[in-house]
This record gives C-alpha cells, structure tokens and sequence, in this order.
C-alpha cells in the first residue's frame, strides 16, 4: 500500500481496507487531517513545542 492516506491511489487497493483495521480508530487519515497538523506546527501557538515527534497516524 502506498500510503495510509486516504487518497485516490490508495483507494483502489484491496489493503486500504485492510488498513483501516490496524488503526484504534478504525479509519485511515484523510489529507486534511495531516494538512491541519503540519500548519498548526508551523503556526504561531507551537513557540514553545521542541525537539517532538508528532505521529499522525491514528494510533497505529
């Protein structure tokens, strides 16, 4: 699988489904969700967040 994105490639993949039930939330990330991550990160109210690892994935 080439992602655990939801995105139009990965839809066409047996596994996608398979996918989702790896995650403790039962779904696959959507593009969104990582868009909202890495501009709050990039914002202004992470002045005092350093040296983290922010794992987008649902609880995999």
């Amino acid at each position: 699988m080439p992602t655990d994105m939801a995105t139009a490639a990965a839809d066409k993949l047996p596994e996608a489904a398979e996918a989702m039930d790896l995650h403790a939330i039962r779904r696959i990330a959507t593009l969104g969700e990582v868009v909202a991550t890495v501009c709050f990160l990039a914002g202004s109210d992470t002045g005092y967040i350093s040296g983290n690892v922010v794992d987008v994935a649902g609880g995999f």
